[in-house]
Formats: C-alpha cells, sequence, structure tokens
C-alpha cells in the first residue's frame, strides 16, 4: 500500500478526518483509478459530515470495483444518512440480482434487511435476515439485527433464543450481551437480563445505554437504590443518549413515560401485564403501589407517573391513595411548565351574550371520545356559545374527524406548539371555560392545562377520575356515578348533570349486513354472554363468577374481544384452571367499522359487566344496539358508570349490588328466556325515549352547568359543587 494511504488510514484511525481528507484529495487526483484510495476518501469525508461528497467517492470507488463490500455497504449508510433509503435498497437489490461470491449474499442480505426495516417494511426485513442467517448461520450483523426486530414484533420467545445464540457466539462483543439482556427483559426475565447487562458492563463500562437497561432490570427486581444510582451513571454519561434510550422503556411499560424513575418503571411494567389478563403478579402489584405511594409521599422521589391513575382504575386501589397518587402527577406536571411562563395569564370577567367553550383533546378523530362526543360541538346553541376545539394530534382522515371540525366555530391543531405556546394560543382566543377531554390518558399534555390559559378548567368525558390537580376546577359527573358522600375523592368541585353524564351519538348508524353467529366465530345454538371491555379491565374475582355462570347454564358461551394473543392464551388457561371447557370462550377481532361493530352486538344475549372498571363506551354501545347490560355497583364512580346508564335508559333492575345477585341474575336470565325477551323489549323501547341517549338534551344541561360555573365566577365567588336541575 502505498504510504499516503497508510498515512490517511492513520489519521483516519486517530480522529482527524479533515488531514485524512486533504491527503487523499491530492492523492486521488493523481490516482484516478485506485478504488481503495477513493474508498478512504469517502470514509473521510463522511467522518466530517461531507455526506455528498462522501457519496461520490464511494460511487466512484464503485465504478472501479463494483463488488467490493465495504464500499457498497458505506453507500448506503450515506444514503440513509440523506433520508434516501429506497435508493440504498435499489443498491443492494441491483447488486443481489448479479453474479456476486458466494461469501458475499450473506452480508448483502442482512444490509438488505437494515434498509427494509428503514422504509417500514418489517415482514421484508425479516426474511433478509433469515436468508442470511440460512447462507452464514453465525453471521454476527444478521444475528444482531434479527434479534432486535424480533423484540420489536414482540416474538420474545425467538428474540431470546437468536440472542442467547448471538452471545453464545460472541461472548465478548458489547453487543452481543446488550442484546441478550434486551430480549430477557421484554421477556420478564429480570434476573437473566440483569447478569447478560452486568457481563456487557464489564466489556464496555462507559456505555450509557447499558447502565440505563441495566436499571430498568434493577427495577424490576426492586432493587431501587441501585437502580437509581445506575439511572444516574447513565445520565451522566449521555445525557441525550439516556433520552432517547427513555422510549424502551416506554415500550416495555406499554406507555409513554414522561420520566423514568425505578419506581416508576417497575409499576407500569407490572400494571402492563394485566393487558394481557396475566394475573400472576396482581396481589404482590397492587401491594407494592399501596406501599410506594404511600412510602413516597412527600420525597423527592413520591410516585408521579401519569399513565398509572389511569392503570389503577382497574385495581381495588385506594380511593383517597389514588387521590394522592393524583395529586403527585399534578404537582409535577405544575413544576415542569411553570418556568415556560413566569408572569400568569391574566383572566377579566366579561359577562358577554356568547361565552367560549374551548375543548382540548387527543382522540379527534377514531376514539371512543370521538365516537361518543362527535355530534356535541355542532349541537352547541350559537346565539350563547362559541366553540373551539384543539386538536393534540394528527388529523386521521375520518368522518368523525370532519364532523368534529364541522361542528366547531374554530378548529386548529395544537401540534407543533409547546405548552407554554399551545396556552398562549388558547388565552389569546379568550377561551372563557376550557374543557379537558382526555386527564391523564396517552398523548394528554396536562401541561397546557397547568399553565391556566383560561379562567375556568374543566374535565369531562374522557377521564373517569380526579385529576388531583388545582389547576382543574370541575369535574362533570352525575348523582349515581358520584354519589353524597364520594365528595373527598375529587380534588375538583362535582358538577352533577341531570340523568346520567355519559353523551352518546344518537345518530350512529348500524350495519344492516345480514350477519350470523357461524360468521363470528359463535355457536348457532346456546346463550351467549359478552363482554367486549379492554382485557386490563377482566380481573380474577369476577372471572371467577363468570366461570360459575358458564358452569351453571349449560350450551352457554362467553364472547370476549381479544386485544392481543396472550390475552386469549391467559384467559382459556385460567377457565380450564376453574373446570371450564376453554372453548367455551370465544374472543372477537377488531372491528374497525362501527357499524359493523356495534351489529355484532345483535348476535348476543346479555353483555356481562367488569367489577372495579366499569365498561363506559361498550356498554353505551351494547345499549345503543339493543344488548341489555348486567353490572355490579361499587364504591367509586368508575365502577357505577354503569349504573348510572342502566338507571337512565330505565334498567334499574340489571345492576347487582353484591357478586352474588350478579350471579343469580345472570344464571336467571340465561335460563328463562321470557325474562330475557322482555328486558330487551323494554330496552328497544326506552332507548329513544329516556335521557340515556338523548344527545340533544343532554348538550343543553351541559350548557346549563357551563353558564352555572361561569354566573359563579364573574360573582368573584369561587368554584364550588353544584347540580343542573332537569328542565321540563
Amino acid at each position: 500500500m502505498p504510504e499516503t494511504l497508510k498515512q490517511a488510514e492513520g489519521l483516519l484511525q486517530q480522529g482527524h478526518p479533515e488531514a485524512a481528507r486533504s491527503l487523499l484529495e491530492v492523492h486521488c487526483a493523481s490516482h484516478a483509478t485506485d478504488a481503495h484510495a477513493w474508498f478512504l476518501l469517502g470514509a473521510a469525508c463522511h467522518q466530517s459530515a461531507r455526506r455528498d461528497e462522501a457519496l461520490r467517492a464511494f460511487e466512484h470507488s464503485l465504478s472501479l470495483a463494483p463488488h467490493n463490500l465495504n464500499v457498497i455497504n458505506a453507500k448506503c449508510a450515506v444514503l440513509g444518512e440523506l433520508g434516501r433509503w429506497q435508493e440504498a435498497l435499489q443498491t443492494l437489490q441491483v447488486t443481489l440480482s448479479g453474479v456476486i461470491a458466494l461469501e458475499m449474499q450473506a452480508p448483502l442480505r442482512a444490509s438488505l434487511g437494515i434498509v427494509q426495516e428503514a422504509l417500514g417494511d418489517q415482514q421484508a426485513a425479516l426474511q433478509s435476515y433469515e436468508q442470511a442467517l440460512a447462507l452464514q448461520p453465525d453471521y454476527p450483523a444478521a444475528l444482531l439485527n434479527y434479534g432486535v426486530l424480533l423484540i420489536r414484533l414482540g416474538r420474545f420467545a425467538a428474540a431470546l433464543e437468536n440472542n442467547q445464540r448471538l452471545a453464545a457466539h460472541y461472548p465478548a462483543w458489547h453487543a452481543a450481551q446488550q442484546n441478550l439482556g434486551e430480549a430477557n427483559l421484554a421477556a420478564g426475565r429480570w434476573s437473566e437480563a440483569l447478569a447478560a447487562y452486568e457481563r456487557a458492563l464489564e466489556i464496555e463500562p462507559s456505555a450509557a445505554r447499558t447502565h440505563f437497561t441495566h436499571a430498568l432490570a434493577l427495577s424490576m427486581l426492586r432493587r431501587f437504590d441501585e437502580a437509581r444510582q445506575a439511572f444516574t451513571t447513565a445520565h451522566t454519561l449521555d445525557t441525550q443518549e439516556v433520552e432517547r434510550y427513555i422510549a424502551t422503556a416506554s415500550a416495555l411499560a406499554g406507555e409513554p413515560m414522561r420520566e423514568v424513575t425505578p419506581e416508576a418503571f417497575y409499576l407500569l411494567r407490572c400494571t402492563h401485564d394485566l393487558e394481557y389478563c396475566d394475573w400472576s403478579g396482581r396481589d404482590a402489584l397492587l401491594a407494592d403501589l399501596q406501599y410506594l405511594v404511600e412510602l413516597k409521599q412527600g420525597t423527592p422521589d413520591a410516585i408521579a407517573e401519569e399513565a398509572l391513575v389511569f392503570r389503577s382504575l382497574a385495581l381495588p386501589f385506594p380511593p383517597h391513595l389514588r387521590l394522592t397518587l393524583a395529586k403527585n402527577v399534578a404537582q409535577r406536571i405544575s413544576a415542569a411548565v411553570q418556568v415556560q411562563r413566569l408572569v400568569p395569564f391574566v383572566h377579566l370577567p366579561h359577562s358577554q351574550k356568547r361565552l367560549r367553550i374551548g375543548y382540548v383533546s387527543p382522540d379527534f378523530g377514531v376514539h371512543p371520545v370521538g365516537h361518543l362526543t362527535q355530534r356535541l360541538y355542532g349541537l352547541h346553541q350559537r346565539s350563547h356559545f362559541e366553540v373551539f376545539g384543539y386538536a393534540l394530534s394528527a388529523d386521521d382522515g375520518s368522518d368523525i374527524r370532519r364532523d368534529i371540525e364541522r361542528g366547531c366555530d374554530h378548529f386548529q391543531s395544537l401540534q407543533g406548539l409547546d405548552d407554554a405556546q399551545a396556552a398562549a394560543r388558547i388565552h389569546a382566543d379568550g377561551v372563557d371555560i376550557l374543557v379537558n377531554l382526555a386527564g391523564y390518558t396517552s398523548h394528554a399534555r396536562n401541561g397546557i392545562f397547568a399553565l391556566r390559559p383560561a379562567p375556568l378548567q374543566v374535565i369531562y368525558c374522557g377521564f373517569p377520575c380526579t385529576m388531583g390537580a388545582a389547576f382543574m376546577d370541575y369535574f362533570i359527573t352525575d348523582a349515581v356515578c358520584s354519589p353524597p358522600g364520594q365528595e373527598s375523592q375529587f380534588s375538583e368541585k362535582l358538577v352533577y348533570l341531570p340523568g346520567s353524564c355519559m353523551i352518546y351519538n344518537n345518530h350512529q348508524a348500524l350495519s344492516e349486513r345480514a350477519l350470523s353467529r357461524t360468521a363470528l366465530g359463535l355457536p348457532q345454538q346456546g346463550f351467549v354472554f359478552c363482554c367486549f371491555n379492554n382485557s386490563y379491565k377482566i380481573e380474577p374475582v369476577m372471572f371467577e363468577v363468570w366461570m360459575r355462570i358458564l358452569k351453571r347454564t349449560p350450551r352457554s358461551v362467553l364472547w370476549l374481544y381479544a386485544k392481543n394473543e396472550a390475552m386469549s392464551t391467559n384467559l382459556r388457561r385460567e377457565a380450564k384452571l376453574r373446570g371450564v371447557d376453554e372453548h367455551r370462550l370465544i374472543f372477537a377481532s377488531f372491528e374497525p367499522v362501527m357499524a359493523e361493530h356495534l351489529a355484532r352486538y345483535r348476535q348476543a344475549d346479555l353483555f356481562l359487566d367488569t367489577l372495579h372498571f366499569n365498561a363506559v363506551t361498550t356498554a353505551a354501545d351494547a345499549l345503543w344496539a339493543g344488548l341489555p347490560v348486567l353490572s355490579h355497583s361499587g364504591t367509586t364512580s368508575i365502577s357505577r358508570w354503569a349504573t348510572s346508564m342502566l338507571e337512565a335508559v330505565g334498567l334499574d333492575e340489571m345492576v347487582a349490588t353484591d357478586l352474588e345477585q350478579y350471579e343469580e341474575r345472570a344464571c336467571y336470565l340465561a335460563t328463562h328466556s321470557d325474562a330475557m325477551i322482555e328486558i330487551k323489549a323494554r330496552l328497544a323501547q326506552n332507548r329513544l325515549t329516556l335521557p340515556l341517549f338523548d344527545t340533544e338534551r343532554h348538550v343543553r344541561d351541559l350548557e346549563s352547568a357551563y353558564q352555572m360555573m361561569w354566573q359563579r365566577y364573574i360573582s368573584g365567588a369561587p368554584p364550588d359543587s353544584f347540580h343542573v336541575t332537569n328542565r321540563a
């Protein structure tokens, strides 16, 4: 090799790409056919972030030596950095279609998989990695990326097997041990993950990512102090990298995490198991949640993860602790955003004719909140109200989104604005009452509300629990959901609507397409119990009751919504443990067309509600479709939501006061067809005459609530609970 090239390579290895580039440009000018020199020039330009120049150098090198694997991969890497993934794909496909040496095929197919992943074609990428490994079973890049993709696809057992093979072949490779740790972490093998991360840190002690994921494994083993130190070390080594790894923690926890602490990650990851109806650690989780919320209260490490408030609703979690948890979250949000605006917004009371109502939501589209409130905005009386819609999410192109946009006088997206900018926009619009339709749910942005852009701020519809926030004034409910004595469960003042606080789109159509039980996987004969609630709402006590009901009602089946395969597998196992044939559980898939989904309810006989977290939208959908709901009335608002709806539609007897009554009522209806026929007939008559599905009346009641709270505000009185009276 010429001395100039040796010198240039040395400069590149020492991190001096500009000096290497100067040497190589002179050399290439006089040695235009030296393919290796052009490759080195491309590498020097690449290291100097001169990507276009690097690409030209790599292409020139390939024109001289078309099958140089290093140059092909380097060119594709630069194309990827330039966002030109399709060109990278074409480069690899053209190369593979030619006559190439066998030893090049596995590396090229591995590179092809990387490009296909970047283009979003995960199945093609999977196939490319598998082809590479079929050609060369121990090829490191294929093993590495194949394992990462398997984890991303949720194929944890396959990922674990692959990554064990990778680590066995390359025990001294940091990335191999890191990936083995991540496969174990994804599979819930906490001790094995910890061991892999410790081996990775022995190889590369300064790897921020490994310290971060090491902390996640320590968190799951409840070694919280050690985990905290590992998080601190990761931040010290590379804060920017750690911010990117938060996405890894969020994926494992099943929810976007605002900030990662050992206790919050542990609790979120454990509650995520409820999505799969994995109840093995449920009792320990509940005990830990109560213990940690109490233990950390009032300390800098207080549990303050938004998603935990919502997830606690499916557990028998004491309401006073849920309020404590919600207050922790609200205080964290307030502290985080106050630095964005040092001067508070000024609100000047007015008595203008029209009240300005602003609705804020990430769910203006195909989502239960969008579905329920689709007509709300357009039904407001324009002589008294001016309606503003503020979207926190992108337009999904749905008819629901279009209807909501048309129903508002002003509709705008807050995407691209930070919380302070979004709050300033709302304040500039002069909104009087700002309505939070998301609470502590995914993609909510409560920092906007914490900045107080409107004089009155209200929780409605999208979040069935207190927010514990000083920046929220009112919680809209009804006297059945929140009976006297429950005020202490809320930090907000309560506004009691007459009838039910549930709103529904009474223009929602049902498909007229003829459906059969057989087409839906149901038996042609026999009683069909149904529960299309989300899987996390199903819990052991009520499932035990359901299984007793099946045992007492021959030929009956239970029809459930299968949110994921693990959920159906676990529930079949739980049924067998209780002596019930697993085939008596029938699982429905997601139906994206609402009219078709609602029509499915006609093939069921009775909807069985869940215990701690009632059916909300699902109960309303079932009743609208003509399917009676059997519920159990609990002691919290979210365990009384279906009670409120059933009373508002004249089916009071479908509310059980204890589980024994619930079981007896279900068995009686399943074995007395005349009683079932009578209830269905009464529901068919009442659904269009009683308050539950009277959307127009509900909006008038809501408007009365807005006017009453506004009158109180302009009189100078602080927020206080009140009832909206029923108008004749």
